[in-house]
Order: structure tokens, then C-alpha cells, then sequence
């Protein structure tokens, strides 16, 4: 065996930290998961989401380069409803980030927030959330979703799929060399790499190793800009 072969025994993913249960199946969501490699993990973690919605909000998450980790339906948490009786919710999303922050995350369609009044439940949820639970609570609607950032974080989430160093080497050459604004056609005509170029420079922008426009999607015709600290 040579030096270069991994010697490392391969491990299946982890399960789900889940802890709500749900049917098979059912006509009104779609629900599935995500593999998802987080700093505070050692191996890649299973992400469940029961909508698109859900599985939106996670993408984007998973796009932030400060998260540590998430967890998908944490324990769940008891509060005091509006008759003043005790209730019990459970979070879509638990996400801590550097610094140890935590953010408790509530994904729901706009309509059915409205007709449930659950912004008003949630506060009533975040006057009794435990200190040591989170440090913030979020409602997340499709309102709250930028366009151009979900795409990129679309984008993101199949590129980094496609573990690629050579390429990834060879574009981080090319960029190193940049000190103006630049088209991504340019950097990928340079590379001679096509489309391994391209999905090496949507994994360099998360990398922070280069800017990006997040209001605008990912294209070939996209400027990106060096870092600021050059």
C-alpha cells in the first residue's frame, strides 16, 4: 500500500439528533434530509427537514462560515400558553455559532403563522426558554429567505460534494494572482478546468478567500472581488 492510500476505515454518517417523530408519509410535505459535515463534529451528520421550507432554512445555514454546528429538532422546551397551562414546543433547527451563540429557529409559512398567531406563541416560548438553551429566538417564513443567497447556498451545498483539491489548488493559484475585480468566465477560461473551475470558485467564495455579491445569483458572467485584507 502506498503512502497516498487513506488507511482510515470508512463510517456512515450519523443518525439524526431528531427527537420528534413523524409519519412515512403524508400528501402535504416533503420531507428528507441532508449530509452535513460540521466543525463541531468528527464525520458527517444526517439533517432532517419535514418541507422544502425547512430544508431551505438549513441550506442556508449550513452556507454561514461562523456555524459550528446544528441540530435538527432539539429536546423540546415547556412554556406557559396563553390559558396558563403548560405546553411544550419543539424548534426545527437549533444552530450554534463561533463564539458559542446560540439561535433557536422556528421554520413556518408565512399564512400559517399568521392564522396560528405564532409570533405570539414564540414570545410567549422565548420568556421561558432556559438561558443555557439559546440565547435568541428566530422565526423563519419563505418571506424571511433571500432569492439569490438560497440559490448560492443551492449551489454550495452540491459543491462541496465534489471533493475536488486538485482543482480547488489550481483556482487558489489563479486567485492569489488577482487584485482587481474579476469575471468568473475569465478565471475559468484561464483555469482550462470548465465546470470544475466554476464549482471551485462557489466553494472558495464560502472559504472566504475570495467576495461575492450575495444579492445577485451565481453565474459565469458573475464579478468577484479579492478579500478586503489585500
Amino acid at each position: 500500500m502506498s503512502e497516498d492510500d487513506d488507511e482510515t476505515p470508512w463510517q456512515p454518517p450519523q443518525r439524526s439528533t431528531g427527537t420528534r417523530s413523524f409519519p412515512a408519509r403524508s400528501r402535504s410535505s416533503s420531507r428528507g434530509f441532508l449530509l452535513a459535515h460540521l466543525p463541531a463534529e468528527a464525520r458527517p451528520r444526517q439533517i432532517i427537514y419535514e418541507s422544502n421550507l425547512e430544508r431551505q432554512t438549513a441550506l442556508l445555514l449550513l452556507a454561514r462560515r461562523d456555524l459550528r454546528n446544528l441540530w435538527d429538532q432539539p429536546p423540546k422546551v415547556a412554556f406557559t400558553d396563553k390559558r396558563g397551562q403548560i405546553a411544550h414546543h419543539i424548534f426545527d433547527y437549533l444552530a450554534e455559532f463561533d463564539g458559542g451563540r446560540r439561535v433557536a429557529i422556528a421554520v413556518k409559512p408565512q399564512a400559517r403563522a399568521e392564522r396560528l398567531g405564532f409570533r405570539e406563541t414564540l414570545a410567549r416560548i422565548r420568556a421561558d426558554l432556559p438561558p443555557h438553551f439559546a440565547d435568541e429566538v428566530v422565526l423563519v417564513t419563505e418571506k424571511t429567505l433571500p432569492a439569490a443567497a438560497m440559490h448560492i447556498a443551492e449551489l454550495l451545498h452540491m459543491f462541496r460534494a465534489c471533493h475536488d483539491p486538485e482543482a480547488d489548488g489550481i483556482v487558489g493559484d489563479l486567485m492569489a494572482a488577482q487584485y482587481r475585480p474579476f469575471c468568473i468566465a475569465d478565471l475559468v477560461a484561464d483555469s482550462g478546468l470548465g465546470g470544475r473551475a466554476f464549482r471551485a470558485l462557489v466553494r472558495a467564495i464560502y472559504a472566504g478567500l475570495v467576495r461575492a455579491d450575495f444579492d445577485s445569483r451565481i453565474t459565469s458572467a458573475t464579478v468577484l472581488l479579492p478579500p478586503e485584507s489585500r
